[in-house]
């Protein structure tokens, strides 16, 4: 599996089309939340780092598998299609760990140079990035396995359209504050739990779709 995931990294950060795309990417996400001083605008950039950039990874990996098809060649490595699946979501793992790593530094940031949020306020927005973020992954990913490269993207945009919608109208019809509450703070006791079982039956189903595809 450690073969398949420094593949993976070459592929999204190695080839020059897909590292100026999370550059650029970056690049937007980081000029507007330094602008921007809003509890609003804190909030949705958190939730971007960790989403965008954590589920992002498998959409390069399976682009360049696919026009090159390796597939064929991958199967004659001494794995089975369960790992080569896992590895595919341990990197989602991987990269989602330091997209949460940066949101946090953004996070203490906002509360200690910016003052925007409090320390708790903060901690909860950023706990509930991680559970976003993980059922987020574990939507697009069984798309990517069961549908390929191209429409996956487009559920992948799709569903990220979606949830910037659901939170402008949350935000506008329950506020704001629901994000931060203390309510909200004692929910991710549950939640996070909950995003992680979803994240491994997420894993399963896709090992079975792989198997399925490819038998």
């Amino acid at each position: 599996m450690k073969g398949i995931i420094l593949k993976d990294l070459y592929e999204n950060f190695y080839i020059k089309k897909n590292l100026a795309s999370y550059i650029f990417g970056a690049l937007i996400i980081g000029l507007a939340a330094f602008f921007i001083d809003t509890s609003y605008a804190f909030i949705l950039y958190t939730m971007l780092l960790t989403i965008l950039f954590g589920s992002a990874t498998l959409e390069a990996s399976y682009e360049q598998d696919e026009k090159a098809n390796f597939y064929k060649l991958q199967f004659t490595f001494p794995m089975t299609k369960a790992e080569i699946v896992v590895s595919k979501y341990l990197l989602a793992l991987i990269c989602t760990g330091i997209s949460l790593l940066i949101a946090l530094i953004y996070a203490l940031a906002s509360v200690y140079l910016r003052h925007l949020v409090t320390l708790t306020e903060a901690l909860t927005v950023w706990g509930l990035s991680i559970c976003v973020s993980l059922v987020f992954t574990s939507v697009v990913y069984i798309f990517y396995f069961l549908l390929g490269k191209k429409i996956g993207t487009i559920i992948y945009v799709a569903a990220a359209a979606i949830l910037g919608g659901m939170y402008r109208s949350s935000t506008v019809f329950i506020g704001i504050e629901s994000y931060t509450s203390m309510d909200m703070a004692a929910r991710l006791w549950f939640l996070l739990p909950a995003s992680l079982a979803v994240f491994v039956l997420s894993c399963l189903l896709s090992i079975q779709i792989y198997k399925k595809k490819y038998s």
